[in-house]
């Protein structure tokens, strides 16, 4: 065989070689393409639902620490009320006219003063509305104490080392717990 025929066919041999090389190559880039956008699509399909799982827990995470916090505030505010409640009613109790405010401090006096001697400890300004004789009248061995404290209203009945503490402040700490739901009650139920 001439050189120029081997030569011929070898260019042929080469040529169909190189050609099924080229499309080898071609088909595997096109499956590694293949391969690599379903990988990316997988990915980033991971990646999206991870982030929405993300922002919806983000998101409900907010939305309950925003109730939280309303409630505190609506709380706070329920107390300050009951707390504004509770001055208005000492107030109320501090103005009542001396007829009226005596009536009261007998009914008071009464439940704890029975017939022991004692010292009645009154505020500077109950001292003019409560007086020896007003004591005397609900029992003879009363006397109002030298000693002033500062109360709102009411009195302390001292008996030797006792003191029963009758002052208005103290009466409306004590019966805070049982009138609470009541005035939660009034002020807050719809």
């Amino acid at each position: 065989m001439p050189l120029e025929k081997i030569i011929e066919r070898i260019e042929e041999e080469s040529s169909s070689e190189i050609g099924k090389i080229k499309k080898e190559t071609q088909d595997r880039v096109s499956e590694i393409l293949k391969e690599a956008r379903e990988k990316a699509t997988a990915i980033s399909e991971g990646i999206l639902r991870k982030a929405s799982f993300e922002a919806q827990r983000r998101r409900d995470h907010i939305l309950t620490l925003a109730h939280l916090e309303a409630r505190r505030m609506v709380l706070e505010e329920k107390e300050c009320l009951i707390e504004e409640a509770y001055r208005k009613a000492l107030a109320k109790l501090k103005r009542l006219g001396k007829r009226p405010y005596q009536e009261l401090m007998k009914k008071m006096l009464l439940k704890v003063a029975s017939s022991e001697p004692g010292e009645v400890i009154l505020s500077k300004e109950d001292k003019e509305r409560i007086t020896p004789s007003f004591l005397r009248s609900i029992n003879k061995d009363l006397r109002i104490s030298e000693e002033e404290r500062e109360i709102s209203g009411g009195f302390i009945l001292k008996r030797e080392k006792i003191e029963i503490n009758n002052s208005f402040e103290s009466l409306l700490r004590s019966k805070r717990e049982e009138l609470e739901p009541h005035l939660v009650r009034i002020l807050f139920e719809k």
